[in-house]
């Protein structure tokens, strides 16, 4: 099972939505379930599942050993958190990770705070096919858009450092 991307280390695969199920499905199942029960459960093939776990490990929420996947105590707060929790804890999560970090950063040194969308590209390092790259960048993009962290213009094809509002 190839989960880590060598040198460039872990990327994210999956999107919200599915890391969100998986979490509500093993906190209904006591915070613990059987690989191949879960994988029938949310209905993906093999290769989708483990794109599903590994994001969810890679965030902190779950831990697997020997078939069985299990939520940590971070993942069931988690699951118990409002929707205005779950997006610091995702933003705190992502930077984290040395490429959301390195990005960032890259957008915050930008005058305006925006980059081209292709320039997200040279932040993703491997040997991907175009579809394994395309993954990474959409759930790349919909993580850092879920915690407020970026956000796109898809007309412009710009990413964009999300601004915290000032209060009048």
């Amino acid at each position: 099972m190839r989960w880590m991307d060598g040198e460039g280390g872990s990327y994210l695969r999956a999107g919200v939505g599915e890391v969100l199920g998986l979490l509500e499905i093993l906190d209904d199942e006591s915070g613990k379930m059987d690989v191949y029960r879960l994988g029938k459960s949310i209905h993906h093939h093999l290769e989708q599942l483990l794109d599903v776990l590994e994001t969810a490990r890679i965030l902190g929420f779950i831990e697997y050993e020997a078939g069985d996947v299990f939520l940590t105590p971070k993942g069931k707060r988690f699951v118990e958190s409002t929707q205005d929790e779950r997006k610091r804890m995702i933003a705190d999560a992502l930077l984290e990770i040395p490429v959301f970090r390195d990005f960032l950063s890259f957008l915050s040194s930008r005058e305006d705070h925006t980059v081209e969308l292709d320039e997200l590209d040279q932040f993703i390092v491997g040997d991907f096919t175009q579809e394994e790259l395309q993954k990474i960048k959409n759930a790349f993009l919909n993580w850092g858009r879920f915690a407020e962290l970026i956000w796109v213009d898809s007309d412009e094809r710009e990413i964009h450092l999300e601004e915290e509002e000032e209060e009048a």
